[in-house]
């Protein structure tokens, strides 16, 4: 479908658009919406009122769709009926409170297509085997398979699976994507020979030890960095490491073109699940910097070992890398991941896939 072929109206139901405090959704709504917009596509974004988010907003207003906060499920469900009966398209985000009656509702009050946008299929997944107590902000499987079109951030075999137990008539994958006017190559002199950010979790240690300080002090007359919130206090970092407690996301840019290399590590229990490429490969890939980072299933999909990021076990793989290749090599690897970035994974080229699958479903 062509942007221009028609005005959609759509409406999405996600936890929030205005602020990103410990919401990495917000990032994927707002390059979504922004690029529909730009082709004449008007959005309305319901969100859930949330006083810690409020209190952090980033955004005072959204510059490219209306948005409205609910005080309660109730008051979504009778003051915002009129908008869901009359959107083209009706999307709810996962991570949403009270999210399986919400879901109820869309499925049998939309008149336009109805969509379940995934960004934690393996939340999703734990949920629909667990035999404990059910998370509020997941969506039952009978549910699921009432929607026109079921989204996901992750692909391969999981989505399938997932699609194939629930019943699902339509699974697609809608990988995360970057806005190329934000992540961009820099030519800065260069402070770090690898970095990395995330905020701590207690089962990344062993890997920031063995990737990222382990190879600070096997070369103490090199640089590193380390950025992310919640490291023990009493930590005992290496001397030849900064250590940045807070990172504001407008400095993830500058960040990333300081570093020679940049360490990604994903959460383990999409690693496992794989075909999930994380906004922040993307954004360091799109950058230019050279991207060193765990292989995980169907990264190939994604990019070429070797060619456009380097996959490293262990502490000598990382310093094979730093030290054992010319500067020049280097920087062609993240030359093509920054290429291949441009080519396909940009907010446009989801926008695009969204309405594609919009028509699949439509017709």
């Amino acid at each position: 479908m062509s942007f221009a072929s028609n005005t959609l109206d759509l409406v999405i139901i996600g936890r929030s658009i205005l602020s990103s405090y410990a919401n990495p959704t917000a990032e994927l709504y707002r390059g979504l919406i922004n690029e529909l917009a730009h082709h004449g596509h008007r959005t309305t974004f319901l969100e859930p009122f949330d006083a810690a988010s409020m209190a952090r907003r980033d955004l005072l207003r959204s510059p490219y769709c209306e948005v409205w906060t609910y005080q309660t499920v109730d008051i979504l469900l009778d003051e915002y009926l009129p908008a869901i009966q009359s959107a083209d398209l009706v999307m709810l985000g996962s991570g949403v409170p009270h999210a399986d009656r919400i879901a109820q509702w869309l499925v049998q009050e939309a008149r336009g297509i109805t969509i379940y946008y995934d960004a934690d299929l393996a939340r999703t997944t734990q949920h629909l085997t667990a035999a404990g107590p059910q998370c509020t902000t997941c969506v039952s499987g009978s549910v699921l398979r009432d929607f026109n079109l079921y989204l996901s951030t992750t692909g391969g075999p999981a989505l399938q699976r997932l699609a194939e137990t629930c019943g699902i008539r339509c699974a697609r994958p809608l990988y995360e994507s970057i806005d190329p006017f934000s992540f961009y190559r820099m030519d800065i002199d260069k402070s770090y020979d690898l970095g990395f950010i995330g905020n701590y979790k207690a089962n990344r240690t062993e890997l920031i030890d063995a990737l990222l300080l382990a190879p600070a002090r096997t070369t103490p007359n090199r640089q590193f960095v380390l950025a992310g919130d919640g490291y023990p206090s009493d930590r005992c970092w290496p001397q030849n490491l900064t250590y940045l407690e807070h990172l504001p996301d407008t400095n993830h840019v500058d960040f990333y073109n300081r570093q020679s290399c940049t360490l990604i590590l994903g959460r383990d229990d999409r690693r496992m699940m794989g075909y999930t490429p994380s906004r922040q490969l993307l954004a360091a890939a799109a950058c230019g910097v050279p991207v060193l980072t765990q292989e995980w299933p169907g990264l190939s999909d994604f990019f070429e070992d070797n060619r456009e990021l380097f996959c490293v076990r262990e502490e000598q793989d990382v310093l094979d890398i730093l030290y054992g290749m010319e500067d020049s090599g280097r920087r062609k690897v993240g030359a093509c991941a920054r290429e291949r970035v441009l080519e396909a994974h940009t907010t446009a080229h989801r926008a695009q896939e969204l309405l594609a699958f919009w028509e699949e479903v439509a017709d």
